[in-house]
């Protein structure tokens, strides 16, 4: 028994050194928000943590100066600068099928990259260019980051700020250190985001994971009972899914996951139509991403769906019109993908965060239009191209699983 307590004794002794030291210490939202990520969403205990930043942007400098807080209390943390990291991707890339740098795109320049980072405030850097046909040659200080990192131990926590993204893999990192066991927390494009929207950023971040995964369970236990979903536009106009997938989750509890962690912020429940044909009826658009993963919130237009598929209408957005020929151009048709309830108050109409990849998390129901998702990717033959996935909102007046209303005024309805 005397061991068995040593031993407990020895595992908590960092944790219980950073609630007493902060406790001690008046955080601000910030800091707070990091130390629950890492105390409450990570399960952090006596793991090795390895913090991986920039500062390349304001918004970086801002939060990893948190972070840094509140991991210099522990013993066994390493924080490491990544100084000049190549920048940016071309992120147009993700969307815009006549990007001629797909290949490229880990460690080239464009000019669309020069005007970018002046308009971001990013600064350029030198780096290492290859063409398509030959070897990648690998920045030594990149070789040496991802050798430190992949060589951590099996349950470190790994958390990275970016002003853009690393890119220290020919894909996603965090995924290269999931499949070695080691945990990731991940913050990236923070250059896209202006000073004016800091503070919903930061609110953004506040730990709500209890509420979170209220809803989802909520959310899950009418749809396993419903036979459809129906989501109402403010002109009254209804969308129809009928049975969909398990309603799945990015709400920060991991305690049933092998791989802890993913980007922040959080604040999402995600599913599709079992059969993506069973997609019927109309819903009205406020708002979609540009080609610079910015947002157009505009005055709402008509989607009309059919079988799972967006008709075509000359009443679209001219900026819309263009991402739904691209999609036709190498997907031959509009197919009507993700059914997203998002949950995360900070993001709204009101006090936006204009980069897409954060916006989607407000309070509100979004579609995915392409045939592209990850998550439920195998559905799909893989002779189909499956290219776009561009989230659209929707503007939103009620949502009914089954005959239960779960929105109405601006807000899920909860029980």
């Amino acid at each position: 028994m005397r061991i068995i307590l040593i031993i407990w004794a020895c595992l908590f002794r960092n944790l219980y050194t950073l609630r007493t030291t902060i406790n001690n210490i008046p955080m601000n939202t910030l800091e707070q928000s990091c130390y629950d990520i890492l105390t409450r969403n990570m399960g952090y205990t006596n793991q090795s943590v390895y913090f991986l930043y920039d500062t390349e942007s304001p918004l970086a400098q801002l939060l990893s100066n948190s972070w840094i807080s509140v991991l210099s209390k522990l013993d066994n943390a390493i924080i490491r600068e990544f100084k000049n990291p190549p920048q940016p991707l071309y992120r147009g890339g993700l969307i815009n099928p006549d990007n001629p740098h797909l290949k490229e795109q880990n460690r080239i320049i464009t000019s669309h990259n020069i005007e970018e980072n002046t308009r971001i405030w990013l600064d350029h850097h030198i780096v290492l260019k290859t063409t398509w046909d030959e070897e990648i040659i690998v920045d030594p200080e990149i070789e040496s980051l991802k050798n430190e990192l992949t060589s951590l131990p099996k349950g470190s926590i790994v958390i990275l700020v970016q002003s853009t993204n690393f890119r220290l893999s020919t894909f996603r990192i965090r995924l290269e250190l999931f499949h070695r066991g080691i945990h990731v927390v991940e913050f990236n494009h923070l250059a896209y985001i202006p000073e004016n929207q800091f503070d919903t950023f930061t609110t953004s971040l506040v730990y709500r994971t209890d509420t979170y995964v209220d809803l989802q369970n909520y959310f899950e236990s009418l749809s396993s009972q419903a036979d459809n979903t129906r989501v109402q536009s403010i002109n009254g106009e209804f969308l129809t899914f009928w049975p969909l997938e398990k309603i799945r989750g990015n709400t920060g509890d991991y305690s049933q996951s092998v791989n802890k962690g993913g980007t922040f912020p959080i604040g999402e429940t995600f599913t599709e139509a079992i059969n993506l044909e069973n997609v019927n009826g109309k819903c009205l658009i406020d708002t979609y991403p540009r080609e610079d993963f910015s947002i157009e919130i505009c005055e709402p237009f008509e989607l009309n769906i059919k079988n799972g598929r967006v008709l075509p209408s000359n009443d679209f957005p001219p900026e819309f019109a263009k991402l739904y020929n691209w999609i036709v151009q190498f997907e031959w048709e509009v197919m009507v993908r993700e059914l997203g309830f998002w949950l995360n108050p900070a993001p709204s109409t009101e006090t936006p965060l204009t980069d897409i990849n954060f916006h989607e998390r407000k309070i509100w129901v979004h579609l995915s239009l392409g045939k592209k998702h990850g998550i439920y990717g195998k559905k799909l033959p893989k002779t189909d191209i499956q290219r776009f996935h561009i989230d659209v909102f929707i503007a939103l007046e009620a949502v009914y699983i089954g005959e239960k209303q779960i929105f109405e005024n601006g807000n899920w309805i909860l029980g």
